[in-house]
């Protein structure tokens, strides 16, 4: 259906011309002008929400084709199925005729027909003002419908336009289309323009809303209207179906076909904005507001920002903007309201809020109450003033406030000078006492500023301790002098005012004059006056009279003036200087002066100067003293100087009118500087200066400066005030008459006459009274006596001296013959004289013979000869008899029990028993060194290789017990099954192995090198060597036989032919000789043996330096080994003697004998040796032969120095071996011997302890006190002694632990050889890394091509050529020095580890020198001595590890040299990488400089004159330099190696993933910055 033709004038007309809306708000001049949003389908892309949809359940649904047409076309809606669905979001999506959809709501077979109703809401986020709503319905349009809108989010809905052909009877409203000017057009039509059930398909209702409206042409002055097209929701009420009348039959196939179904829903209009905006946005919550220009705020822009309220907020039109425009507020405020009386009044609405700089009005014009400022920009300044002190707040332009009377201050804050106490009424006047006030008052409280010494209120009374209150006093009042004695004092009356002078009248008057030297300055006189000729230069010195001096207390405070003049020649105008120096008390002082020229009545002579002098300590004194020193030095005034200093005159210089102001006493009462004190006890005068009656001065003969302290004399008489001492009486005396005089007692302090009575001892000597008891007792008795009354003897004393018991009997000393302690108290009895308390284990009368168990001299001069104990051990003394002989202290001992306490065994005895004694050490005749053991273990002292108890056995690995011990078996480690031999040394062997020590392979075996074990020959060996011991035997045999003259002792058998062994059966004659000559052999050779040892020992001895001086370890242990070969050498001897003399019978009794295996065994003996040292030397040269190998191969890799450190440290470390293996003997000889006796030294102690104590726990009480003292004593005398030895024992055991941590150093030192080849499996290590880090260089280059392969893409898009130069190049610069870094490092360390593989292998080589000499060495100490054979054999052993350490390094090596090949292969290849690399890099950078060129060209395309020219010949270039970059070449193949490596070293990549890391960052980095390009740069293909 066609619109209405005013539709589309009226959208025009109302909501603005053109479809798009106003872009710009202001105009080309910046002028505000209105600006809409565009226009637009508002409803498009919103959801519609619909009550009702078809295919909840599924349905199917009929097309009308007319009521004539039978046949209904059915189809089926499923809300489920998204093909067969009709939902509402259909209703706004994109309408498209050719491909329709649309919204279905169920039909009437569901009961959807009027009064039942289906609505459709259509929510659009923010107001809108709506021109049109359209919809397009995919059925008949419906019989009645209407719409509604809510013009805000929660606002009530109201009717916009109604539809129906039954406007009364469905909605009570009559049709109506227009409206007349003047009624209200918010109101809703009803029309049944669109209300036919034709068309049955696609027909259209279109609403407008302005039209019928008259105010539709100036809709900008009609807020109704505008109010009536803003909508924010809107609802489409689906009332009535439009049928032909058929669906009263219900039959289902019409009801099937009657529903409603809309195929577009449409809303015209624009986002409102009032005027003030061009668009709607989202904001930061997601809601869809405007954007507001103007000033404007809000989401339709209805109100005016905050702070732009000058005018009434007014809808934009196209006549005016209606701006909002910002408050004046002066620039003192950023907040304002519309104030419409203000507009009214003055055309300007915004009043301002919260001035600031204490400004206010509608516009911060003017200063706030009780403010100001001086010019009109500045801020205004608080008057501040004072409330109390000013007539009004406010103040003048310039900050000044009106006061009140007394009052002053800019703010009218304070009172005047003199006036305090600012109220309501002013100030008050000061009440202060100028005398002892400073200044005027506090101007607040009134309180005076008292001087130092003054208080009160006004300042109006002088503190305690002062008095004198006077205006010309610095301090206010003069402190109280009273000598020091009392600090409360007040003006004195009855004295006048004195002056004591010197007018010069009659002469000197005793002045002088001196100069600072002391050198006397004749004066002279004249007409009243003194002077002297002066220089200017030094000072002079003029002295005052005695008068002046002396007790000059009463002239403090007071003035000293006189006249001093200088007259003759000078330059200058001033008079030179006076100062006062007084002298006294010690002290001294220098008082300043003040000096103005006399008045014309003071003045006798022109250039006079008066100068006056106040004798107190603030005027300007120096040093500073307190008031009482300044006094004091005036009490005593001993000198007064006025000294006269340099000046600029020189001439006459004269003295006159001296005069001090004094005081004496008088009726007038003018001197009110005179104190009167107030004096404590003890003390009188008017100035405290005398000692009150009854005290005396606390220092005798102390002048009036020392203190009074009370007469002590106890009422026995007085004291002097002055000396102080006490005139004593009855009979007393001391310093206070403390004390009774001799011969009297009594107690003096209670202050009567007979305090002191005679005392009643004889003599009339010394008594004293017992205060607890009051019994009188005598303290100085005759020598010997004591007692009350001295009637008994003294302690140490014995007698009756006044005869209580009988006769009279003089007190005399004990006599106990020293046996009593001097100091103790009670030694004997005071009557009998006999002994109580004998010491040293003495008894008896007078302590002259020894205790029971004890023995010794009693009457012994010294202690230490005295009583000692028996201390017999009980366990070894015999039981029943106690006690020891009395003179010699011998126990009674058991059998075989010695000692003079019997304590321990005799030699050759231990195990000491109670009661049985001590048991025989029965030690091995053979296998001990002696008779003796230990004394508690029985252990025998035992020959080298011997064990046990009583030493009778040997020990593990030796056998043969003899005079000199076991012998060592030196079974072979490698060859024996156990280091124990038979008793004819023979070893037992391992499979394989045969010999006496078990150190050759036997027949068909021989040595295998990784395992050091015989392995057995192949089995046609065996064979071959069966035949040729056969043919061997038969022609032994043979020759056996033709030896012999005849056939007597042949036993009938064929040779070869018999079953026992070959010569059993044989003349033993030949044998023997053959024998004997064998053994001579083996005996010379032993004996050359020996020599040689000899010769060898003899060399170390002079080399260790032992001829001509004290044996030292080393020396004795070689001397021991040479006594040891020349008895061998002996031995020798006298065998080969014995075997030289030896007589064979001729014949010799047939019998079968064992010599061929005896000779077999000898000769095997024999050659051990030999073979030992063949197979060492094989080892050893096969070790050396791989050493070699390796060594050539490690210098044909790194052709790197070898260098001799090693060899010379090993070799070092092997002759540190040798001379701790020779100092270990003898140290641990001796360390055993001293440890042996600091064991058994410690052992003695404990069994004496032992001895003691058990004695002691038998005695009774009495005896125990008297033994405890005597085991004191022993006890501190072994205390003494185990101190003594605790230094030796201790050395001894650290010796041990010393000589035992040597062993294991040179263990440690040994095992070096083991650290070989932890060195060469580090070398190993490092090489493997280098690998490693190869093949990871190789696959961090791979990467890195690959990068460069992904920038050659990117080149290929669109570029800026300035970003584009910089970035390639960072990434050139950045990767090639990443690549040749990591080449470097790769390199390096394959370097190093193949320099680290070579010394390993130098190493390995020269150890296994060093291991065979050692082996031959050890071999030769092991001949030498039993205590080198031993660290031989360990060091034998040490050899043989180490040879399975260097074959398990020389297969180690093997495989090294193939991790070593494998390392330069990758080093080849980095190379070549590195080379390729370059090329790689050289053509990167020829490829970008082609770029560059190629940019260059096209940033100068717009100056170029042959624009298509340019392009063509860049474009060539470009395809040049594709192909050329498409071609693989050999980097392409480099990269395709590589890659293959890659694979195979996948796991090492993580090392370098923050290189690519980085790589691939700046690649992305380039990227982006090339995809940021406009498009408009450059466009390659």
């Amino acid at each position: 259906m066609a619109w209405p033709p005013g539709l589309c004038v009226l959208a025009l007309l109302g909501l603005g011309a053109g479809a798009g809306g106003s872009s710009a708000c202001y105009d080309a001049q910046g002028q505000a002008r209105r600006c809409m949003p565009v226009f637009e389908n508002a409803a498009f892309g919103r959801v519609a929400q619909a009550t009702n949809t078809c295919g909840s359940p599924p349905e199917d649904y009929c097309l009308q084709m007319g009521a004539r047409d039978a046949t209904k076309l059915c189809h089926r809606c499923d809300a489920g199925d998204p093909q067969l669905h009709h939902n509402a979001s259909l209703l706004t999506d994109f309408h498209s005729q050719e491909d329709s959809t649309w919204w279905q709501s169920q039909s009437m077979a569901f009961g959807i027909q009027y009064p039942n109703s289906v609505n459709i809401t259509l929510h659009l986020g923010k107001a809108y003002e709506i021109t049109y709503v359209r919809l397009k319905f995919h059925t008949s349009r419906p019989e009645s419908f209407a719409i509604y809108k809510r013009s805000r989010a929660d606002g009530p809905w109201l009717p916009y336009q109604y539809y129906s052909a039954s406007c009364e009877k469905t909605y009570g409203k009559r049709q109506r289309q227009y409206l007349r000017p003047g009624e209200d057009e918010q109101v809703a039509f009803c029309t049944d323009e669109f209300s036919d059930i034709s068309p049955l398909s696609g027909g259209n209702v279109a609403f407008s809303t302005l039209e019928g409206r008259p105010s539709a042409y100036n809709f900008d002055g009609s807020p109704a209207l505008q109010e009536w097209v803003t909508v924010t929701d809107l609802l489409i009420s689906l009332n009535r179906l439009n049928t032909f009348g058929d669906d009263i039959f219900k039959d289902p196939k019409v009801l099937q076909s009657y529903y409603y179904a809309i195929s577009d829903f449409s809303v015209g209009g624009r986002c409102k904005c009032n005027g003030h905006g061009s668009r709607c946005a989202r904001d930061a919550a997601g809601r869809l507001v405007c954007a507001c220009e103007h000033n404007a705020a809000g989401a339709d822009c209805e109100r005016c920002r905050p702070f732009y309220q000058d005018r009434p907020w007014a809808r934009g039109t196209a006549a005016s903007a209606n701006e909002c425009l910002p408050c004046n507020c002066s620039g003192r405020s950023d907040e304002c309201f519309f104030d419409g009386e203000l507009y009214r009044s003055t055309g300007h609405g915004g009043h301002c809020l919260r001035c600031r700089d204490n400004t206010a009005g509608p516009r911060c014009e003017r200063c706030r109450p009780n403010h100001y400022r001086r010019d009109g920009h500045a801020a205004c300044q608080p008057c501040r003033c004072s409330a109390a002190g000013s007539r009004q707040l406010q103040c003048d332009s310039s900050g000044a406030c009106a006061c009140k009377a007394n009052v002053t201050g800019w703010k009218c804050e304070r009172c005047q000078d003199g006036f305090y106490g600012l109220g309501q009424g002013g100030c008050s006047p000061c009440a202060c006492d100028p005398a002892g006030s400073v200044g005027p008052c506090d101007p607040n409280t009134g309180r005076c500023t008292c001087k130092e010494r003054v208080e009160g209120s006004t300042c109006d009374r002088c503190r305690p301790g002062w008095f004198n209150l006077q205006p010309h006093d610095p301090a206010g009042c003069t402190s109280c002098f009273c000598y020091g004695h009392s600090t409360a004092c007040a003006a004195a009356a009855g004295y006048d005012v004195t002056h004591v002078r010197a007018t010069f009248g009659q002469g000197l008057e005793g002045w002088a004059a001196v100069a600072p030297d002391g050198t006397e300055i004749p004066l002279r006189w004249a007409d009243g006056e003194i002077f002297t000729e002066w220089d200017g230069e030094e000072p002079v010195d003029f002295l005052a009279p005695g008068k002046f001096l002396q007790n000059q207390r009463l002239s403090y405070g007071q003035l000293l003036s006189l006249l001093l003049g200088v007259e003759g020649n000078g330059t200058g105008a001033s008079l030179p200087q006076v100062q006062l120096v007084l002298e006294g008390e010690g002290m001294g002082i220098t008082v300043q002066a003040s000096s103005s020229p006399a008045g014309d009545e003071s003045q006798p002579r022109q250039g006079k100067q008066a100068v006056t002098f106040r004798l107190h300590e603030a005027e300007g004194a120096e040093p500073l003293l307190s008031a009482f020193s300044f006094q004091r030095l005036l009490s005593n005034l001993n000198a007064l100087r006025l000294r006269v200093s340099r000046g600029p005159l020189q001439g006459r210089l004269s003295l006159s009118e001296v005069q001090l102001t004094s005081a004496r006493p008088g009726p007038a009462s003018s001197a009110s500087w005179v104190e009167e004190c107030l004096c404590p006890r003890g003390y009188a005068g008017q100035f405290c200066e005398s000692c009150a009656p009854g005290f005396k001065r606390e220092v005798p003969f102390g002048g009036p400066f020392v203190g009074c302290v009370p007469c002590a004399c106890n009422q026995h008489g007085s004291c002097d005030p002055l000396a102080g001492h006490c005139q004593c009486l009855h009979h007393t005396e001391g310093p206070s008459c403390e004390r009774c005089s001799p011969g009297f007692y009594g107690n003096p302090f209670v202050g009567r006459s007979d305090d002191c009575k005679p005392c009643p001892c004889p003599g009339r000597s010394p008594c004293t009274r017992v205060p607890a008891s009051g019994e009188v007792v005598c303290t100085s008795c005759p020598p010997g006596q004591r007692g009350k009354r001295c009637e008994l003897c003294d302690d140490g004393f014995f007698g009756d001296p006044l005869g209580q018991r009988g006769p009279v009997h003089p007190c005399l000393p004990c006599q106990c013959h020293g046996n009593v302690d001097p100091n103790a108290v009670g030694n004997c009895d005071p009557v009998s004289g006999r002994c109580l308390r004998c010491l040293h284990n003495t008894t008896g009368e007078h302590c002259e013979r020894c205790q029971q168990d004890f023995y010794g001299d009693a009457l012994a001069p010294g202690p230490a000869g005295k009583c000692m104990p028996c201390e017999c051990n009980p366990e070894g003394s015999a039981p029943g008899r106690e006690g020891c002989d009395a003179a010699t202290g011998q126990c009674p001992c058991l059998p075989h029990v010695a000692g003079r306490d019997c304590g321990r065994c005799q030699p050759g005895y231990h195990g000491l028993q109670p009661a049985v004694g001590c048991k025989s050490c029965e030690c091995h005749p053979t296998g001990s060194q002696d008779s003796q053991c230990h004394p508690l273990t029985g252990q025998c002292s035992c020959q080298p290789g011997v064990e046990g108890t009583r030493c009778d056995r040997c020990q593990h690995g030796f056998f043969s017990l003899s005079a000199r011990g076991c012998r060592a078996c030196n079974c072979s480690p490698l060859g024996s099954l156990t280091l124990q031999c038979h008793e004819n040394s023979t070893c037992l062997c391992r499979p394989g192995f045969v010999g006496y020590k078990c150190d050759r392979c036997q027949a068909n075996f021989f040595p295998e090198a990784p395992s050091s074990r015989c392995r057995e020959c192949p089995a046609c060996y065996g064979l071959v060597r069966d035949e040729a011991d056969r043919l061997k035997a038969t022609l032994q045999e043979m020759e056996e036989r033709l030896q012999k003259p005849g056939c007597d002792a042949c036993d009938g058998r064929s040779p070869g032919l018999g079953d026992a062994p070959r010569g059993d059966g044989l003349s033993s004659r030949p044998l023997l000789r053959g024998a004997r000559a064998a053994l001579a052999e083996q005996v010379g050779r032993l004996a050359g043996s020996l020599s040689a040892a000899r010769g060898r020992l003899s060399n170390g001895s002079e080399a260790a330096g032992c001829s001509g001086r004290s044996p030292a370890k080393t020396c004795v242990l070689l001397s021991e080994i040479g006594a040891a070969l020349r008895s061998a050498q002996r031995e020798i001897q006298q065998a080969a003697d014995t075997l030289a003399t030896t007589e064979i019978p001729r014949e010799i009794p047939p019998q079968p004998t064992n010599w061929s295996r005896l000779a077999l065994e000898a000769r095997a003996l024999a050659e051990s040796h030999g073979d030992t040292a063949v197979q060492v030397e094989s080892m050893v040269r096969r070790a050396l032969q791989a050493s070699n190998t390796s060594y050539v191969l490690l210098q044909s890799l790194l052709e790197d120095s070898v260098t001799l450190e090693t060899q010379h440290e090993l070799e070092a470390r092997y002759k540190e071996i040798q001379r701790a293996q020779e100092e270990l003997g003898a140290g641990m000889l001796e360390v055993a011997a001293e440890a042996k006796r600091a064991f058994t030294a410690v052992h003695q102690a404990n069994a004496d302890m032992a001895k003691k104590l058990l004695p002691a726990a038998a005695l009774g009480q009495q005896a125990l006190l008297a033994r405890a003292e005597t085991l004191m004593q022993d006890l501190a005398a072994l205390e003494q002694a185990a101190k003594a030895r605790e230094p030796s024992a201790r050395g001894a055991v650290e010796a041990s632990r010393a000589l035992a941590a040597e062993p294991r150093r040179e263990l440690q030192r040994t095992r070096s050889f083991e650290q070989l080849q932890d060195r060469a499996a580090s070398a190993h290590a490092l090489a493997t890394s280098a690998v490693s880090h190869g093949k990871a260089v190789l696959s961090d280059a791979e990467s890195l091509l690959a990068s460069l392969e992904g920038t050659r893409r990117v080149l290929g898009r669109r570029k800026g050529q300035a970003a584009l130069s910089r970035r390639m190049a960072l990434v050139r610069d950045r990767t090639m020095v990443d690549a040749q870094k990591k080449t470097k490092q790769a390199e390096k360390m394959l370097g190093s580890s193949l320099s680290v593989s070579t010394t390993a292998r130098r190493m390995a080589g020269e150890a296994e020198q060093v291991a065979s000499q050692s082996a031959k060495r050890a071999q030769v100490v092991l001949r030498e001595s039993k205590q080198a054979r031993k660290h031989a054999s360990k060091l034998a052993t040490s050899t043989s590890e180490t040879q399975r350490e260097l074959s398990r390094q020389e297969r180690m090596a093997e495989k090294l040299r193939g991790d070593l090949e494998e390392a330069y292969q990758v080093r080849t290849e980095a190379s070549q990488m590195a080379k390729s690399l370059q090329e790689a890099r050289g053509s990167l950078l020829s490829d970008i400089e082609t770029l560059n060129d190629l940019l260059s060209s096209l940033g100068n395309l717009e100056q170029a004159a042959h624009t298509d020219a340019v392009l063509n010949a860049s474009r060539r270039q470009l395809e040049r330099l594709q192909l050329r970059l498409a071609v693989p070449g050999t980097l392409a193949g480099r990269l395709s190696h590589l890659q293959r490596e890659a694979e195979r070293q996948q796991e090492k990549i993580q090392a370098f993933e923050s290189d690519l890391a980085e790589i691939r960052a700046d690649k992305q980095n380039l990227e982006d910055i090339l995809r940021s390009l406009p498009e408009g740069c450059a466009s390659w293909q």
